[in-house]
């Protein structure tokens, strides 16, 4: 059986503020973290996510329990041996003056050449591997500030990685980013557990990518209870919806996805296949319809058909049949007629 890199053992988490009554975040959190595997760190604003991160890292005291690191307890560590095996990327937006990227990297080597001794020729090995892990090659003399946000978030892990550290902790990565450089900073991070054995916990509020990319989520509830598993057990058991839960916020078991309940669904039926019926199924879901592949003799038909000129969506009910050529005319038809009633 596999020895965990860290584990925590009736684990209490929340904050003391230097007084005796202390808050309670979490407790009885009983953890584990292997060797070379990506898990997110999931659940609802305030439950606790970054207090759990930062007792992991020392950033915040045990208030109860134990933190094991190679099963000695984080306590023993000087701040030092800590570093040799945590390496952690907060949340807080990244603010640095005219510092060049190879610079910034550099920064990961203090813990072991301190602040002001040279940077051996290993040293500066080390910078240029964490730049390849990042696909950050090519950027060395470039300044941080002209970079993009997403490129800026991969300096920064390339930091973090520099350190060399057995286990990498991020805490909301993308929390800044467009989509495209969510994406990419989930990937990147999959790929480097995937591909180079590192060690990655993150916490994220990006559900979608998290189920898609990580190999187990932590997933969090309100009082700080910790559910853990593979994403896709988390969904069978439910204890991915039960968490999620909110009023007319539904998780789609079968696609994967939320969607908000609407107030009044009508019934349609749709023919088509391949990509564009997806996009089309989910303009109808998108302004209340429910969409089936069932024919009903009393109610809307919809059938995707290719012409010379390109889509064509035509458009049946009852005697009445209009066509469409783009989903926009589609979608403003549907809500400006009476089709649209309550069933």
């Amino acid at each position: 059986m596999k020895t965990p890199l860290l584990s925590t053992q009736n684990l209490q988490i929340g904050y003391s503020n230097g007084k005796p009554a202390s808050k309670i975040v979490g407790s009885e959190l009983n953890l584990d973290l292997y060797q070379g595997e990506f898990v997110c760190l999931v659940g609802p604003n305030g439950a606790g996510k970054s207090t759990l991160l930062r007792t992991l890292t020392g950033l915040l005291p045990v208030l109860g329990g134990e933190v094991l690191l190679g099963g000695k307890n984080m306590r023993q560590y000087s701040r030092k041996e800590l570093a040799n095996e945590i390496s952690v990327v907060l949340t807080s937006p990244i603010q640095v003056g005219a510092m060049t990227v190879s610079e910034l990297v550099a920064m990961g080597r203090f813990p072991f050449t301190g602040l002001f001794d040279r940077m051996s020729e290993n040293d500066w090995r080390i910078v240029h591997q964490a730049l390849e892990m990042v696909g950050l090659l090519g950027f060395e003399e470039r300044m941080v500030h002209k970079l993009s946000d997403g490129e800026r978030q991969k300096v920064m892990i390339a930091r973090a990685l520099a350190q060399e550290p057995r286990i990498l902790v991020l805490d909301e990565p993308t929390a800044y980013l467009d989509l495209p450089g969510r994406v990419s900073v989930m990937n990147l991070l999959h790929e480097l557990a995937k591909n180079h054995s590192q060690t990655v916990l993150t916490s994220t509020h990006d559900l979608d990518l998290a189920m898609r990319s990580a190999d187990r989520l932590w997933l969090m509830s309100p009082g700080g209870k910790i559910i853990s598993g593979a994403p896709e057990d988390l969904v069978l058991s439910g204890d991915f919806q039960r968490v999620f839960a909110r009023e007319r916020i539904t998780f789609d078991v079968m696609n994967g996805h939320f969607s908000v309940a609407g107030s009044h669904e009508s019934q349609v039926c749709l023919q088509g296949e391949g990509e564009v019926r997806v996009w089309t199924e989910r303009a109808l879901q998108r302004i209340g319809y429910s969409v089936s592949s069932v024919d009903q003799s009393t109610g809307l038909r919809i059938a995707i058909e290719t012409s010379e000129n390109g889509l064509v969506w035509q458009v049946e009910q009852g005697n009445q049949k209009n066509e469409f050529t783009n989903l926009e005319s589609l979608v403003s038809y549907l809500r400006g007629s009476s089709s649209l009633v309550s069933n």
